[in-house]
C-alpha cells in the first residue's frame, strides 16, 4: 500500500518546512546555543506543520551529528526517528487518552533516563482534549521535569488548554501558510508523482485547503487518483465541489458594474456545467466579502492572504479603489438570502438570479423615499438617513414609491410667483385626491387637517392630533407632500404642521360634536386609523 502524500512528503528537517519562518528561526537558535528548553506548546490551525515541527525538533535535539540546526538523516538517533522506531521519542494522542491514568503512567515513566538517545520526548498532541484531572496530573510534571526530558505539546484549540499549562510553556503560534507557498508544495509533488495538472488547478486546490498544507496534500490525492495524465481545471471542480476563483472574480466585477445579463448567464452555465450552485455562492459571497474589507483597510489582507496569490491580491486592489462600499455591502446582504433558498428552489439558479437582479437595479421600493438627492437639501439628507420607516404598517398601505411626473416648464415659469392661502384651499380636494396613488396613509391624515396659514409658499397645516404632527413632519412624508402639492400648484412650496392648540383653533366640545355626528358613525380618529392600517370594525 503505497503511502498518503502527506506522510509521504512530510518535511524531514528544518529546511524542508514551508512558512512558518519565525517558529522555526527561534527554535534553530535555541538549538545552536544549546537552550533547549523543557516544554514547548504548539498552536494554529490544522494542516500547518505543529506535528511534523515536534517530530522534527526531536529529531534534531537528539542527532549525533549536528551541523547549523540542521540534522544528518544519516546516524542511527535520526533513522530511528524518521521511521518512528525510537523508544525515546514518545508520541502521545491526546484524544485517545484523556484520563487521569494516561497521565498517572506517564509520570511513572518519565525518570526512566532515555534508552539511546540524549532526550527523552514526549509529544503530545490534540492536548486540548485531556480531561481536568489529566491536566491537573500533568501540571507539576510540567513545572519540574528531569533534565532530560522535553515536553511539546500540541493543539488546534488553545482555549481549552488551562492556563497554568500555557505559563509553564513556551507557546508557538501557527499561520496559516500562504496561498503561494502551497502552490509551490502542489507542483513540486505534482512534478515527482509525473503528474501534469495546471496552475490555475493548483490553485484551486491551495484555496480549497484554507491554509492547510495537510490537506492540500490530501485534496491533491484526491485528484491524482484519476490517473488521468492531464488533470484539468474542470476535472478539479467536479472532485472538489468547488469553480474557479476566476469565475468568482468575474462574476463579482459583473454584478459591481451592474452587468445583470452578463452575471446571470454565467450562473446558467455553471449550472449546465454540473456545479454546485450553493458552493458557488459561498466562494461569490467570500470573494466581495475580501472586496469589502480591502475597500475598508487595505491592511485588512493580512485576514485572508494566504487565500489569494499576489497577482489576484493586486487585481481587487485595483477593484476596489472603484466600487463603492455599499454596493459591495447590498450584494453581500442579498447573497447570503440567496443561500439558504437555492436547495428548496425548484429552480436553484432562480434565488441567485433574483438576487443579481436586486443587486444590479434600483427598484422603487427599496428607497426610503421617492426623491432625488437634489431635491432634497442636507439638513433633510440627515434626518433622512436616520429615519427611512414612514410607517409601521401593513406591506401594502406602505408608501407606493412610484416616480412623480415633474411639469418642469409649469414649475420654472412659477417658480417665482407666490401662493396664496386661497390658491393653496382650492387646491386642497385635489391633493387628497391624488396623494393616494402614491401613500394611502397619508391621504387619511391629511383628511383630518386644515390649511391655516401660506407665507412665502409656505403651507402651514393644523391637525388635531400630536400623532399626526409627527408624522407629517417626518421627512420621507413631509417631502412626499411638498412634491405632489407643488405640482398641483405649479411651484415649489415647503410645508409645515402644527397642532391645533399651536394654531390658536379650539377643538369643538365633546358633546356638541358627537350631537353632530350621524348615527353609526364611526369617531373622525378610529376612522383615520381604520383606514391607514386597512382594517374594519367587527362584533
Amino acid at each position: 500500500m503505497s503511502a498518503t502524500l502527506y506522510r509521504k512528503y512530510r518535511p524531514k528537517n528544518f529546511s524542508e518546512v514551508i512558512g512558518q519562518k519565525h517558529i522555526v528561526q527561534t527554535l534553530s537558535n535555541a538549538i545552536k546555543n544549546n537552550r533547549v528548553g523543557q516544554a514547548y506548546l504548539l498552536t494554529g490551525p490544522r494542516g500547518t506543520g505543529k506535528t511534523s515541527i515536534a517530530r522534527i525538533f526531536a529529531k534534531t535535539i537528539n542527532c549525533e551529528n549536528l551541523k547549523d540546526a540542521i540534522s544528518c538523516e544519516k546516524c542511527s538517533a535520526c533513522k530511528t526517528a524518521s521511521e518512528g522506531k525510537s523508544l525515546d521519542i514518545i508520541e502521545i494522542d491526546a484524544a485517545s487518552n484523556t484520563g487521569v491514568d494516561n497521565i498517572r503512567e506517564l509520570r511513572e515513566t518519565i525518570n526512566l533516563p532515555p534508552t539511546s538517545l540524549k532526550y527523552k520526548v514526549y509529544i503530545i498532541d490534540e492536548v486540548h482534549m485531556l480531561s481536568t484531572g489529566a491536566f491537573n496530573a500533568l501540571l507539576k510534571t510540567l513545572e519540574e521535569p528531569p533534565a532530560h526530558v522535553v515536553f511539546i505539546l500540541a493543539t488546534t484549540e488553545i482555549h481549552k488548554v488551562p492556563e497554568t499549562i500555557i505559563s509553564r510553556c513556551q507557546r508557538f503560534d501557527f499561520v496559516r501558510l500562504p496561498i503561494q507557498n502551497i502552490i509551490e508544495k502542489l507542483s513540486l509533488i505534482a512534478k515527482n508523482e509525473k503528474i501534469k495538472i495546471d496552475k490555475d488547478s493548483l490553485e484551486m486546490i491551495a484555496i480549497a485547503a484554507e491554509g492547510g498544507m495537510r490537506d492540500a496534500e490530501s485534496l491533491l490525492g484526491q485528484v491524482i487518483a484519476l490517473e488521468d495524465e492531464n488533470i484539468t481545471i474542470k476535472e478539479v471542480g467536479e472532485i472538489l465541489g468547488t469553480t474557479d476563483r476566476k469565475i468568482a472574480a468575474e462574476v463579482s466585477e459583473k454584478i459591481l458594474i451592474d452587468d445583470s445579463t452578463a452575471a446571470i448567464r454565467k450562473i446558467n452555465e455553471l449550472l449546465e456545467n454540473g456545479y454546485d450552485l450553493q458552493v458557488f455562492n459561498k466562494a461569490l459571497v467570500n470573494y466581495l466579502r475580501q472586496l469589502m474589507l480591502l475597500k475598508i483597510n487595505t491592511e485588512l489582507k493580512t485576514s485572508f492572504s494566504y487565500e489569494l496569490t499576489d497577482e489576484q491580491l493586486k487585481k481587487m486592489l485595483e477593484q476596489a479603489e472603484k466600487i463603492e462600499l455599499l454596493k459591495i455591502i447590498q450584494a453581500i446582504n442579498l447573497l447570503i438570502d440567496a443561500q439558504n433558498k437555492i436547495a428548496s428552489s425548484m429552480l436553484p439558479q432562480l434565488p441567485l438570479e433574483i438576487a443579481i437582479i436586486k443587486a444590479t437595479h434600483a427598484f422603487p421600493n427599496e428607497q426610503p423615499t421617492i426623491h432625488s438627492k437634489q431635491q432634497i437639501n442636507k439638513q433633510d439628507a440627515k434626518t433622512l438617513n436616520a429615519e427611512t420607516k414612514s410607517f409601521n404598517l401593513p406591506a401594502d398601505h406602505q408608501i407606493k414609491n412610484e416616480p412623480i411626473k415633474q411639469e418642469s416648464s409649469n414649475m420654472s415659469k412659477n417658480a417665482g410667483e407666490k401662493i396664496d392661502i386661497y390658491e393653496a384651499k382650492s387646491a386642497w380636494n385635489k391633493l387628497l385626491e391624488n396623494i393616494r396613488q402614491y401613500n394611502h396613509s397619508l391621504k387619511a391624515l391629511l383628511s383630518n387637517c386644515k390649511i391655516v396659514s401660506a407665507e412665502n409658499n409656505e403651507i402651514t397645516l393644523a391637525t388635531p392630533y400630536d400623532f399626526y404632527k409627527e408624522k407629517l413632519n417626518d421627512p420621507p412624508n413631509r417631502l412626499t407632500v411638498e412634491q405632489v402639492f407643488g405640482k398641483i400648484l405649479g411651484s415649489k412650496i415647503s410645508l409645515k404642521t402644527i397642532t391645533n392648540k399651536e394654531a390658536g383653533i379650539k377643538d369643538a366640545p365633546q358633546k356638541e360634536a358627537n350631537r353632530e355626528k350621524p348615527e353609526g358613525v364611526q369617531d373622525s380618529l378610529l376612522n383615520s386609523a381604520l383606514e391607514i392600517i386597512g382594517g374594519k370594525v367587527v362584533e
